[in-house]
C-alpha cells in the first residue's frame, strides 16, 4: 500500500481529512485500483461498527468484581520466585533435616575414623610390652640390640603420630 494512503487511512475513515489532504488522496486512489478496492473494503467494515448503538444511560464497561477476579488470576499465574520458594515452611524444614543429617554423617565418620586407627600411644606400649615372636630378632635392619630396635621403633612412632595428631 502507498505510504501516503497507509499514514493517513485512519483519518480517511474517520472523516477528519482536510481538503487538500483528502483531495490527494482521493487523486492516489484513482491511481491505484488495488488500494482502492482495499479501502474501499475497510471502509465497509468501518461502517459497520458505527451500526453498534449503546443504549441510553448504559456505559459500557466491566462488572462489578470483575477487577478483584483479574489480580487474583495474575496472581494465582504468577511464577514463583527462588526467594518465595525458599522461604516456605516445607523447604525450611528439609534444608534443616537435611543439614543435621549431613552433620550426623561426618561426626559418625569421624569417630569411625578416630576407633579405627590406632594411636600413637597403644602403638608404643604394644612395642615395648611384646616379645619378639621369632628368635630370630637380629635380622632387624637396626641390629641385634633389642633394646635399641625398641626405643628406634618407639621414637619412629611417636614423630609420625605427632604430625597427624
Amino acid at each position: 500500500m502507498d505510504k501516503f494512503l497507509f499514514e493517513h487511512l485512519e483519518l480517511y475513515l474517520a472523516g477528519q481529512l482536510g481538503d487538500r489532504q483528502r483531495r490527494e488522496f482521493e487523486e492516489r486512489l484513482e491511481a491505484n485500483p488495488t488500494d482502492r478496492r482495499e479501502i474501499e473494503c475497510m471502509a465497509a467494515v468501518s461502517g459497520m461498527f458505527e451500526g453498534f448503538r449503546l443504549p441510553a444511560g448504559s456505559e459500557p464497561g466491566p462488572l462489578p468484581g470483575f477487577h478483584v477476579r483479574v489480580l487474583r488470576h495474575i496472581r494465582d499465574r504468577r511464577p514463583v520466585s527462588f526467594w518465595d520458594a525458599l522461604c516456605r515452611p516445607l523447604v525450611l524444614r528439609r534444608a534443616g533435616l537435611a543439614a543435621c543429617a549431613w552433620l550426623f554423617a561426618v561426626a559418625a565418620a569421624g569417630l569411625y575414623q578416630a576407633s579405627a586407627q590406632p594411636m600413637p600411644e597403644q602403638i608404643a606400649r604394644s612395642v615395648l610390652a611384646q616379645a619378639p615372636e621369632s628368635a630370630d630378632y637380629c635380622n632387624v635392619r637396626l641390629g641385634c640390640d633389642i633394646d635399641l630396635n625398641r626405643s628406634t621403633m618407639l621414637a619412629v612412632v611417636i614423630e609420625a603420630g605427632a604430625g597427624r595428631w
